[in-house]
């Protein structure tokens, strides 16, 4: 007996010793925050530029290689089109592999830097595409199918360098409309980077656009911090429960502990960080946990803040941001409490109403539609929002969201703060 006392005394003892080793391996590497570079070489990358002379338009960009980087002008000049646009194109390729659309795999890549010196007299603000190539959703023959994962800042509130979230990346809007998405592939998707692309924000007016891309590089963790966090939980949720199996008695003791903690990582992984919204995964999961029953009288109500651009490009990141969190405890505090919310994109929302038929759907989204409109926003700004409202048929979740998104945007074609069913 005391041997065996002994034996198990000294199990203990080594097993403490490698769990202060591995506690503080992780420590240390959580510490060190050991970061991944990669640079993208703009000599040897294949550069074009295009514009909107391609449809009948009347800007002219152009784009030559110099040793101080890559320098883009483009005379923005009014026409016929509503938006006059030109872009710069930077061609990636894996050269490791001879396939045609082999682009590179940026999905571990958490940010990304951008020195650009601008010429221009005024600031018009930058946008910044990465477009994908997948074959889920993408043809050789057609490379407008590369998914264009975007995002636009003002060079005035940003220092040279620029370091961009990849977090912070959209879908916009029209290539939603353009193309039957899937919850699967209805994200930003950074796995096969074809381009990257650089042009003046959809907002520019017409002059002369001109600045020189010096360098673009993208920063990332070896391993991410919520990877370490994890760890650390995971190792001293099983010492716990070794800890307390050794005081139990002879009644079974369940710790919950451990479990608990694994829920919570879990849900923080199906939430938008911004706003506490479910993010994509998170609706996924909703509509798993649905039960048959429940997708009779099924409603869904697609939620867009009007004029969500204008409101970026005036007011800066940090105010859009605040707005974003305060529409969404706005909603949360009008709708039901079994309606859901999630995030689908930049400024658009997705509130779930299960046993709910179209007529008590569209009175919710009336109800939130006119809180928002009456609600104290920061600055003083006005903020209205449009809804798209479909119920449940013989069909398939993602037909249902798709009649909702085009409910929407009827809604704002007839002009903003409106509601319009499917």
């Amino acid at each position: 007996m005391k041997v065996a006392k002994d034996n198990q005394r000294s199990k203990g003892f080594y097993a403490s010793i490698l769990l202060v080793f591995l506690t503080l391996i992780t420590l240390a590497l959580l510490l060190l925050n050991l970061e991944k570079h990669k640079i993208i070489n703009l000599n040897s990358a294949t550069v074009n530029v295009i514009d909107d002379r391609e449809v009948l338009g009347a800007s002219v960009a152009r784009v030559v290689k110099t040793n101080h980087g890559l320098e883009f002008s483009c005379q923005v000049t009014k026409s016929h089109l509503d938006r006059p646009y030109c872009e710069l194109i930077i061609d990636l390729q894996d050269l490791k592999k001879q396939a045609s659309f082999a682009g590179v795999d940026l999905s571990n890549y958490e940010q990304i830097g951008l020195w650009i010196k601008h010429k221009h007299p005024t600031q018009p603000g930058t946008r910044i595409e990465l477009r994908n190539f997948n074959h889920d959703y993408s043809t050789k023959e057609n490379e407008v199918i590369l998914k264009p994962n975007s995002l636009q800042y003002l060079e005035a509130y940003v220092a040279n360098p620029v370091w961009l979230k990849m977090n912070d990346f959209s879908i916009p809007q029209w290539w939603h409309n353009s193309h039957n998405l899937t919850l699967t592939h209805g994200g930003t998707d950074f796995s096969n980077i074809h381009s990257i692309v650089i042009a003046p924000s959809t907002q520019v007016q017409q002059g002369n656009y001109k600045l020189t891309i010096e360098r673009i590089e993208l920063k990332g963790q070896y391993i991410s911090t919520i990877t370490l966090t994890s760890l650390l939980i995971m190792l001293w949720s099983i010492a716990l429960g070794y800890v307390i199996r050794g005081f139990r008695t002879a009644v079974k003791v369940k710790v919950e502990v451990p479990e608990k903690l694994t829920q919570t990582i879990k849900f923080g992984a199906m939430s938008c960080p911004l706003t506490g919204a479910l993010n994509r995964i998170g609706l996924r999961k909703c509509f798993d946990q649905l039960a048959p029953t429940d997708l009779k009288n099924l409603s869904i109500i697609f939620i867009s803040i009007d004029y969500f651009e204008e409101l970026y490009s005036k007011n800066g990141k940090n105010k859009a941001d605040e707005v974003l969190r305060q529409f969404v405890n706005k909603i949360n505090s009008t709708c039901r409490s079994s309606d859901t919310l999630a995030r689908w994109n930049a400024e658009e929302f997705l509130l779930v109403c299960p046993d709910t038929v179209i007529s008590p759907a569209v009175d919710v989204a009336d109800k939130i539609r006119k809180a928002i409109q009456d609600n104290a926003w920061p600055n003083e700004i006005k903020i209205t929002c449009s809804s798209g409202v479909a119920q449940m048929h013989d069909e398939d979740l993602n037909d249902l969201i798709s009649r909702a998104n085009r409910a929407l945007y009827k809604a704002k074609n007839t002009g903003s703060n409106r509601t319009a069913a499917a």
